[in-house]
């Protein structure tokens, strides 16, 4: 609706004077997501009642929503508590701008214990506080008294599934989570949350028909979370091999999550294993349509373009994306490292990738055989080759992983360095840590050449 000429004003004036009418407006523009003409509205209303604390409460929580501007939905909740000083929810959503803008979670706190002191029915103040403690005090003990006083004012479905994650990731105690789960679920049977938590509770004790139909109850449901998507779709991918029953449930999550973009990379993969090129390269295309900053999607969207298309250098482009978010991800400095080794023979700068993986995961031993072979193959230094194997801190690596170091220096200066004593001391190290017919066959060898020479 478009409330711009003065013909429009006065039949929202109309409107405004109208109760009834007005809520109609607000609800059809709500469920537009039509927040531009929601704030006219609000704006409007508080024309003719700068008082009124339903409008200044709605125009708070849009600024702070949906546009972001905190400060402004600050100074319409101070307006709020200005008229009604002992208005809860006002509390409750200057907690939620502490938390999330400011970061000041002791005055989030202050605000949440407030609310919920003025409504003592407050679920979604029990809620945000209880995670509050959780996730930045690190106070599991206080945010359990929490949601326990939460549950002596009011019998909740939300509160009982918040009392059953903490009973069972936090304390460990698999009964009572159960037992508040059905609870909960006794309560509101489309409580999603509450389903979700009882199936991870059956995947992990194993029970994986049970949890298979738990999530499957949940997902029939009008309203469903992200964690079940995640948890339903892998146990029916590694557990039961069901490819179809997975890419129903990605579609269905596109239906809820339309801007959530790895799950059409998701789907893209799936149908790529499915052997259907044409849904494949449909779902990555549409992947790459949105603005990316999750390094998931943009590892999957960059190995299916080299899987799918044989486009290193359209790959290329999202791994470096990945790098630009985290230096760090070993995956696409992998990718990387490999392309400018073997694609555009940037010998130098894929030597210096393959360090920083070696720097940055002291287990990954094939990075190391690697940078050995670089040495070897490109720079004609087998010297350097063997002082980066040499220098390589054991500790980490399984005795068979030790073994394989030892025969790779030992066959460096067998054949690179003609050097027979000192590839046979390392030949026996490995030797000793797993006997090996063919490393004996090896060590006998130079032995009886060695003899050979000598006579």
């Amino acid at each position: 609706m478009d409330i711009g000429d003065k013909k429009k004003i006065e039949n929202l004036q109309k409107v405004v004077l109208n109760s009834e009418a007005l809520n109609q407006l607000i609800t059809d523009l709500d469920n537009k997501e039509n927040y531009e003409e929601l704030v006219k509205v609000y704006e409007f209303v508080l024309e003719n009642n700068p008082l009124d604390t339903n409008a200044l409460m709605e125009l708070a929580i849009i600024y702070a929503d949906n546009y972001h501007d905190y400060e402004k939905a600050c100074n319409y909740l101070n307006e709020v508590l200005k008229v009604d000083p002992n208005n809860a929810e006002a509390y409750f959503h200057k907690g939620r701008i502490m938390e999330h803008w400011k970061k000041d979670y002791d005055e989030a706190k202050t605000n949440y214990l407030k609310a919920v002191s003025l409504d003592k029915k407050l679920v979604d103040g029990y809620l945000n506080l209880s995670w509050l403690y959780l996730d930045y005090f690190k106070d599991i003990n206080t945010s359990y008294i929490v949601i326990q006083e939460g549950l002596k004012n009011i019998e909740d479905s939300d509160l009982y599934t918040q009392l059953a994650y903490i009973e069972y990731y936090k304390y460990h105690e698999v009964s009572k989570a159960r037992e508040h789960l059905n609870k909960a679920i006794e309560l509101d049977n489309e409580n999603d949350l509450a389903y979700t938590y009882l199936g991870q509770i059956y995947l992990d004790e194993q029970e994986f028909n049970k949890a298979k139909e738990i999530f499957a109850q949940a997902f029939s449901l009008p309203n469903i979370n992200e964690i079940l998507i995640h948890e339903y779709s892998r146990l029916l991918i590694l557990v039961y091999r069901d490819i179809d029953g997975a890419i129903d449930v990605f579609r269905k999550a596109i239906a809820h999550y339309p801007n959530n973009v790895i799950y059409y990379a998701y789907l893209a993969n799936l149908y790529f294993i499915n052997g259907n090129l044409t849904q494949a390269k449909r779902y990555l295309n549409e992947a790459e349509n949105f603005t990316i900053d999750d390094q998931e999607a943009l590892l999957m969207i960059g190995y299916l373009k080299v899987m799918m298309d044989n486009d290193k250098e359209g790959a290329l482009m999202y791994f470096e994306k990945v790098i630009e978010l985290n230096p760090t991800n070993i995956n696409a400095l992998s990718f990387i490292g490999f392309y400018n080794l073997v694609n555009n023979k940037q010998i130098e700068t894929a030597l210096a990738y393959f360090k920083k993986i070696a720097s940055l995961s002291d287990d990954n031993l094939v990075v190391h055989f690697i940078i050995a072979q670089i040495y070897l193959q490109h720079y004609n230094d087998v010297q350097k080759a063997l002082d980066h194997l040499l220098s390589v801190d054991i500790s980490n690596y399984s005795s068979q992983e030790v073994c394989q170091l030892y025969f790779l220096i030992g066959n460096i200066f067998e054949k690179f360095e003609r050097n027979n004593h000192k590839a046979l001391e390392y030949y026996e190290k490995a030797y000793q840590i797993k006997p090996d017919k063919y490393l004996e066959e090896i060590i006998n060898k130079i032995y009886e050449m060695d003899k050979t020479l000598i006579n």
